[in-house]
């Protein structure tokens, strides 16, 4: 299955998904969006309106750490360490 980002230009939240994705060599698609003129589709799946949106099949995540935390824990290698400490001072950076 191959994932889809939905993502608008100029997004620094969208790179952080990006990266992960491409650190991981996650196969994925970017769908590129106007937030000007958010579409119909977009709005059902994004509560707040915002991107990143990651579509997982039929399912979609929404907010950018939580779209790190669902491929590091989906997807190898794991980009957090595995001590406790450790992975919460890495998470610390992404608030």
């Amino acid at each position: 299955m191959t994932l889809q980002l939905v993502s608008f230009d100029l997004c620094p939240f969208v790179q952080r998904s990006v990266i992960a994705l491409l650190e991981q060599g996650v196969a994925h698609d970017v769908r590129y969006i106007d937030l000007a003129n958010k579409p119909d589709w977009f709005l059902e799946i994004s509560p707040h309106g915002r991107v990143p949106v990651l579509k997982v099949g039929d399912r979609a995540l929404f907010e950018s750490v939580v779209i790190l935390e669902y491929l590091d824990e989906t997807e190898p290698p794991r980009l957090h360490l595995a001590d406790p400490l450790e992975k919460a001072r890495d998470r610390a950076w992404f608030s």
